[in-house]
C-alpha cells in the first residue's frame, strides 16, 4: 500500500525483497500503488532477483516508479500500469480464483430446510493471502466474505482492505435482513481496491456489481472454466433464485398450515379451504393450494410464502367478507409478517 504518514520510530519500511519472486505476483503487488524503501542500488539489494524484476517491470512499461511524497529521497512509490495489469490478469486471477473455489466446497448450509449457495472468499494483499473463508465457517448463515474479514479483525466493520483484492465465488450481497450489513457495504467501507467474483447472483435484490462500480472499485470475473464449475456446484440453489415463468406444479406434501373460510348464511359444506405445502425433495417452491390442488401462490422460503398467505387472508376477510375458521397451524404463518 502507499505510505503517506511517517511510521513510528523503530518500524522498518517495506522492502522489495519481501515481495514474491514470481513475476506475475510481483507485478500484482503494485496494483493500486505500493511504497518501498528506495534502496535498490545498495549492494545487497541490487544483486537480488527482486531488483532485477523491478528494473524489467519499469523498462517494459508494466510498472511506473515515482518519488514518494513523504520522503522523496528515501522511499519510492511503484504503480502497476494498465499494460502490466493486462499481462497478469489471467495468471494471478486464476490462482486466487481457484483457491476461493476450493473454499466454497467447505460451505456449511443453515439448518432451515432452504437451499443455500456454496461460497468461498479469499483476501489478497501484495500478492499474499491474508485471509480466506467459506459460508457458515464462523457461524450459521454468515457469508464467506464476512468469515474471511473476521479473521483480519474481530470487528468486521473496521477491517482495512486498502490495497486488497477480494476473490469471492458469488457476487457480493447488497441487501440483508434488518440488523445485518451487506458484504458489498463492508468491502466499500474497508476501501477494497478490487473485487473479482465468479457467479452473478440471479436474485433481483442483489446488485453488488453495480454498487461496487458506482463506488469506483475495479471489478474482475473468474476464468470461464471456474465459473462453469461453480454453476454446476450451485445449480439447485441458482435455479431457485428467480421464479420460473408460469406457475409451479402443486406439492404432494403434508401441509404446514391450513385455513377455511365461509360466508355468513351459507352451508358449512361450502367452505373454502387453503393449504400451505412445503416443496418436495429436490423442489424449489412452497405453495398455497386450494382443495383441488390448484396453486394460488408460491414462494422460495417460509418468509415469502407467509407473506403471500397473509395477503390472501387479508383479502378474504376484508374484501370478500368471509369468516376465517382456521386451524391453529395457520396462525404461525399469519404472524410471520
Amino acid at each position: 500500500m502507499l505510505i503517506r504518514e511517517k511510521l513510528p520510530q523503530g518500524y522498518i519500511y517495506p522492502q522489495i525483497t519481501q515481495i514474491p519472486e514470481n513475476y506475475g505476483e510481483f507485478l500484482a503487488t503494485f496494483r493500486g500503488g505500493h511504497t518501498l524503501d528506495d534502496n535498490v542500488n545498495a549492494t545487497s539489494i541490487a544483486s537480488t532477483i527482486h531488483a532485477a524484476m523491478l528494473k524489467i517491470g519499469v523498462n517494459s512499461g508494466h510498472l511506473k516508479k515515482t518519488n514518494n511524497l513523504l520522503f522523496p529521497n528515501g522511499l519510492m512509490d511503484v504503480f502497476l500500469t494498465k499494460e502490466g495489469a493486462e499481462l497478469i490478469q489471467t495468471a494471478v486471477d486464476r490462482k486466487f480464483s481457484a483457491i476461493a473455489t476450493a473454499e466454497a466446497y467447505n460451505s456449511i448450509a443453515e439448518a432451515d430446510g432452504e437451499l443455500h449457495p456454496y461460497v468461498g472468499a479469499v483476501v489478497v494483499r501484495d500478492g499474499q493471502i491474508i485471509a480466506k473463508g467459506y459460508r457458515g465457517e464462523t457461524g450459521e448463515g454468515r457469508h464467506a466474505e464476512y468469515c474471511a474479514l473476521r479473521k483480519i479483525n474481530d470487528d468486521v466493520d473496521k477491517v482495512d482492505l486498502t490495497g486488497c483484492t477480494v476473490y469471492t465465488t458469488l457476487e457480493p450481497c447488497s441487501m440483508r435482513k434488518p440488523g445485518k450489513t451487506p458484504c458489498t457495504n463492508r468491502l466499500i467501507n474497508g476501501k477494497v481496491a478490487r473485487v473479482v467474483y465468479g457467479l452473478a447472483d440471479k436474485d433481483e435484490t442483489v446488485f453488488g456489481h453495480s454498487t461496487l462500480v458506482e463506488a469506483k472499485i475495479e471489478i474482475g470475473v473468474f476464468p470461464h472454466e471456474l465459473i462453469q464449475e461453480l454453476q454446476t456446484l450451485n445449480q439447485k440453489w441458482s435455479d431457485s433464485r428467480r421464479a420460473k415463468k408460469g406457475i409451479p406444479p402443486p406439492n404432494d406434501t403434508s401441509p404446514l398450515a391450513d385455513v377455511s373460510y365461509y360466508k355468513m348464511g351459507t352451508p358449512m359444506e361450502e367452505n373454502t379451504h387453503f393449504f400451505v405445502r412445503p416443496p418436495k425433495d429436490g423442489g424449489v417452491f412452497y405453495t398455497i393450494e386450494d382443495a383441488s390442488k390448484d396453486v394460488l401462490a408460491h414462494g422460495r422460503s417460509i418468509e415469502e410464502i407467509a407473506l403471500e398467505w397473509h395477503k390472501m387472508d387479508k383479502y378474504k376477510v376484508i374484501m370478500d367478507k368471509l369468516v376465517r375458521q382456521g386451524s391453529g397451524s395457520s396462525h404461525r404463518f399469519l404472524n410471520l409478517t
